[in-house]
């Protein structure tokens, strides 16, 4: 009897993971549904917001720029390559870019570790600030 309930509850499982399956994501940009809350093109292809995450990993010490446009210009340190995700165990891959933003005219500096440490925000005389409000008050 008690062999019988054993098979039974393996066989329970492997149905509850055979109904899992392997979720595949849609490969053709008509698949890929609107995110709400992020500007899609118009009919005419005028509208676009582009949306950019911060890594939440670099090498050690980094330092990266975002110009106005949120094009990244790296000045100290690099991205950290897939071997070197994989290979660290406080880094999970998964959340390599959370929900971090990028916002224009910033300064993204990484810890020993290469993990944020500080996000700055430019200000109108040229001089970075952790506080948005003190950078958009200073005046060149």
């Amino acid at each position: 009897m008690k062999k019988y309930t054993v098979i039974a509850a393996l066989l329970a499982l492997l149905m509850t993971l055979a109904a899992c399956g392997i979720q595949t994501l849609p490969t053709d940009e008509d698949d890929v549904p609107p995110v709400e809350g992020i500007s899609q093109p118009e009919e005419d292809g005028q509208t676009v917001t582009k949306v950019v995450y911060v890594p939440m990993w670099m090498q050690d010490y980094s330092v990266v720029y975002y110009d106005a446009d949120l094009n990244r210009t790296v000045e100290k340190g690099g991205d950290l390559t897939e071997e070197e995700i994989n290979s660290r165990e406080d880094i999970d891959p998964a959340q390599m870019y959370g929900d971090v933003l990028a916002e224009p005219n910033t300064k993204v500096e990484y810890d020993l570790h290469g993990f944020i440490q500080n996000i700055y925000y430019r200000g109108g005389d040229g001089k970075y600030y952790l506080d948005p409000a003190t950078a958009a008050a200073m005046q060149p």
